[in-house]
């Protein structure tokens, strides 16, 4: 493999990772609201529906 070939597949994997890690850093805000969500149906089924 040629070390220009070398480098431009390390660019390629480097911009997907990136790519793949702003995508989640965008979703997390989205994803922890979603989680708890889920945590506050869950007492709420099994709680009296009180919120402090």
């Amino acid at each position: 493999m040629k070390r220009a070939d070398k480098a431009q597949a390390i660019l390629v994997y480097a911009t997907l990772i990136a790519f793949v890690v702003m995508a989640l850093l965008a979703m997390s805000g989205y994803i922890q609201r979603r989680v708890q969500g889920i945590y506050k149906a869950a007492g709420d089924a099994f709680g009296d529906e009180e919120q402090r």
